[in-house]
């Protein structure tokens, strides 16, 4: 089962991007702000996942809870 990010939700930190063992998750957009901060835009490649479930399974991957299987 393939996976997604929910936009809503998502809060543009790329702590996902380093944590995909399949490099399933990537960044489409970078940005940085004024004050430093850099926020990205990522999105799941779904010819790359596998559906492993590690995105899915450990929530300190995503703060936000943004990733949602679909």
């Amino acid at each position: 089962m393939a996976y997604k990010i929910n936009m809503k939700k998502c809060l543009k930190c790329g702590l996902c991007v380093t944590q995909c063992p399949e490099k399933a998750i990537v960044v489409i957009d970078k940005v940085t702000e004024a004050d430093g901060l850099t926020l990205y835009t990522c999105k799941i490649d779904p010819d790359k996942c596998t559906g492993c479930d590690a995105c899915f399974s450990f929530e300190w991957w995503c703060p936000a809870k943004a990733i949602i299987k679909g």
